[in-house]
């Protein structure tokens, strides 16, 4: 059956607000580093702190949605408050030279440039809070009564707006590069004119693209107070706990794939900090048989690449395997991406155990199977959690599923602040050494591969609580 227009008009709209989004976290260590002069360790833990600050607020902003703004409202205001955040950002990396004579710190010394950061910091949190939550559950509007199609709409929604994460490593590496402090300023304009082009592009096509096939217009109404309309059920009493065994059975569920998200992004983020260390100590970064060096935070195009020419591949994949009833179910596919993730660290761990500076391609080799991890479970827990959520619940168990992010967040850059860099020695949680990359990187092969497996033993009793959800 033919996806409706409006999941396109979605997914663009994302691909622009990740492009602003992915400008801004891929340069956020190197900002804190080379402009305000924060320690390696530092900026990496901030990094974890802001963007988990991102993901848990969307717990609030999507009760905010349900209750009171809707879908479309929730995208608008998300959208200007992360455009006014950009601009600060800008601002504040104009005022790189008050910071030129700044020691190296490991602490927020409240500098005039460290306020306006920090005031920025929050505004963008609260701005992408609003716009991501809106923008993934609006997906699920377009499919009631259609959940064997949620599936592959959330992978054509995760193949698009990965466009944008492509571009941005490519626009930083060109535009910022490294060791350019005054260029920052240019590349959070640039991400500011992302987020306008794509708020533009939603208010114009919203009302043409944003319906059902009925002529009924999506995401004006709140879901709660669609939900009175349509079945005259009192949202209130209802969010106080009248849950049927069902219900409560698949929420049980959703919590078990907020584990598998969590391991996940532990391990995703490190693309954006810890591994961008590596690249700069560990990594030739030279272009075999050329003299072409590329700037570190390029190789983060690499997974979004990755996604975009695997997803194609899956969704042809996966119904060839139904019609030979050899599919893996859902549960089973978050199981495999797990499984994944630590395979992808392997290829990290590997090179380290052959002399000199590891080849790049081993970090081509990394971004394949980490982005197969990710098309394994982020489209296929997105689709699962939209269709287990009870539909009063359904924009509040996505912020869940960020709060579950967010604290994935934090610990991804409390461990990130452990990268050793050559000759020194951290600690991971102040007590436990380490000493070597190999040490670093066995860290996200252990925790994934340890996870992956209790999933798959326990994968049976995990699928009969979704009552027959597949």
């Amino acid at each position: 059956m033919k996806h409706p227009t409006g999941t396109y008009l979605i997914s663009f709209t994302e691909m622009f607000e990740k492009l602003s989004y992915y400008m801004f976290t891929g340069t956020l260590v190197l900002y804190m580093y080379e402009v305000l002069h924060f320690s390696v360790q530092f900026s990496a833990l901030l990094y974890g702190i802001i963007i988990g600050f991102c993901y848990f607020s969307q717990m609030i902003s999507g009760y905010i949605t349900d209750v009171y703004l809707g879908n479309r409202k929730a995208v608008l205001i998300g959208g200007i408050v992360m455009l006014a955040s950009q601009l600060i950002f800008a601002y504040d990396a104009s005022l790189y030279y008050l910071t030129e004579a700044v020691p190296t710190h490991s602490t927020l010394l409240f500098s005039y440039p460290e306020i306006i950061f920090i005031i920025g910091a929050i505004i963008f949190s609260i701005g992408t809070s609003f716009i991501k939550i809106s923008i993934t559950s609006f997906i699920g509007l377009f499919y009631e009564n259609k959940e064997g199609l949620l599936d592959s709409a959330y992978t054509i929604f995760y193949m698009i707006s990965n466009i944008g994460p492509l571009i941005a490593p490519l626009i930083l590496g060109i535009v910022v590069g490294i060791g350019y402090p005054h260029l920052y300023q240019y590349g959070f304009l640039i991400s500011a004119l992302n987020i306008f082009i794509g708020l533009v592009g939603f208010q114009m096509l919203k009302d043409k693209y944003l319906v059902l096939e009925s002529g009924e217009k999506l995401g004006i109404t709140p879901i709660s107070k669609m939900i009175v309309e349509k079945t005259g059920e009192n949202i209130a009493r209802s969010r106080g706990g009248n849950l049927t065994k069902i219900e409560k059975d698949r929420i049980k569920v959703i919590f078990l794939i907020l584990i598998i998200f969590t391991v996940f992004y532990m391990g995703l983020e490190q693309i954006f900090t810890s591994l961008i260390i590596v690249s700069i100590h560990y990594v030739n970064n030279t272009i075999p048989f050329t003299n072409i060096t590329i700037a570190p935070q390029t190789y983060n195009c690499l997974n979004a690449l990755f996604v975009i020419l695997l997803s194609p591949l899956l969704l042809k994949l996966m119904p060839m395997l139904a019609d030979r009833n050899k599919e893996p179910s859902s549960i089973g596919k978050l199981g495999i991406g797990t499984l994944l993730i630590a395979l992808a660290y392997t290829f990290l761990l590997i090179p380290n155990y052959i002399p000199g500076k590891i080849n790049m391609i081993w970090i081509i080799f990394f971004h394949i199977f980490l982005s197969m991890s990710e098309l394994f479970i982020v489209p296929i827990g997105l689709s699962l959690i939209s269709k287990l959520a009870p539909v009063r619940y359904r924009s509040v168990m996505m912020g869940v599923l960020f709060t579950a992010t967010a604290i994935a967040e934090i610990f991804s850059g409390i461990l990130a602040s452990s990268v050793p860099t050559p000759g020194h020695c951290t600690k991971l949680f102040g007590l436990i050494p380490i000493n070597s990359l190999s040490s670093f990187v066995c860290i996200f092969i252990i925790l994934p591969g340890v996870t992956g497996l209790i999933w798959f033993l326990s994968k049976k009793k995990i699928q009969k609580l979704t009552h027959g959800i597949t």
